[in-house]
């Protein structure tokens, strides 16, 4: 009786993760309302679901609205106030399927639109969605499907065609969102958003992933019509002047 108790206790929720020491979550959301003229490229924003999207409803292509949580503000410059809607793109989706295999989802934020100043791209702190699990966590289902496997009859076929967890994000989930572009406000006037240089390694010369296909294939020269031979010149007899001693031929002895 305690090995079904066992295999039937819920399990229990990842707690979020806790703040770096010295910094709270206040700190850490403070950096996208700063007095600082720049804010750098990877600054974290955060953003709060409107929708609900998961892996057991969400379809390829759809649209999940939601909105800016703290407003952007840089330099003393209001980019976008709080509650500023934005959307991500649900890319791919995998539904929970049997033999214990979870359900997972891939996100991507679109760009989010700032007031007098362009869009700023915006990427997922995660684009792939999961759930996560510890080792200890592991280790313990491990255990009890060895347990039940052992003392409960046909656990051992329950265990194998186990349906997974759905991943599901309900609305007024936080979701932590990176920004994909530097902001200068140095200028409170004029506002630019600067996109990274490229990741160079080992001193390689960049390069760019994608070549763009030219709108038409440009024909190639006409060929050139072969010109006419021009006659060859006939050697003619020039006379010597007066005067001039001409040599006369000398034959061979």
């Amino acid at each position: 009786m305690a090995a079904m108790a066992l295999a039937v206790a819920p399990a229990l929720a990842i707690p979020p993760p806790q703040p770096e020491a010295g910094k709270s979550p206040a700190a850490v959301e403070a950096t996208t309302s700063s007095t600082a003229p720049t804010l750098p490229f990877g600054s974290p924003i955060f953003f709060v679901l409107d929708d609900s999207f998961g892996s057991n409803k969400s379809q390829t292509g759809q649209i999940v609205h939601m909105h800016l949580k703290d407003a952007l503000i840089v330099n003393g410059v209001t980019l976008a106030a709080a509650g500023a809607p934005a959307t991500l793109t649900v890319v791919n989706v995998h539904k929970a399927a049997a033999g214990n295999n979870d359900g997972s989802i891939q996100i991507s934020i679109n760009p989010l639109q700032l007031a007098n100043a362009g869009t700023l791209p915006v990427r997922a702190n995660h684009e792939f969605l999961t759930i996560e699990r510890t080792s200890g966590q592991q280790s313990t289902r491990a255990a009890t499907d060895t347990v039940t496997d052992v003392l409960v009859p046909g656990a051992n076929l329950y265990n194998a065609l186990r349906k997974g967890r759905e991943y599901v994000l309900p609305p007024g989930a936080e979701l932590r969102a990176l920004t994909g572009a530097t902001i200068d406000a140095s200028n409170p006037n004029y506002v630019a958003i600067l996109a990274p240089p490229p990741l160079v390694t080992n001193y390689d010369v960049p390069h760019t992933d994608y070549t763009a296909t030219p709108v038409f294939t440009p024909l190639p020269p006409p060929p050139r019509r072969t010109p006419a031979p021009k006659p060859t010149p006939v050697p003619t007899v020039t006379p010597a002047p007066l005067g001039t001693i001409v040599p006369e031929p000398t034959g061979t002895p």
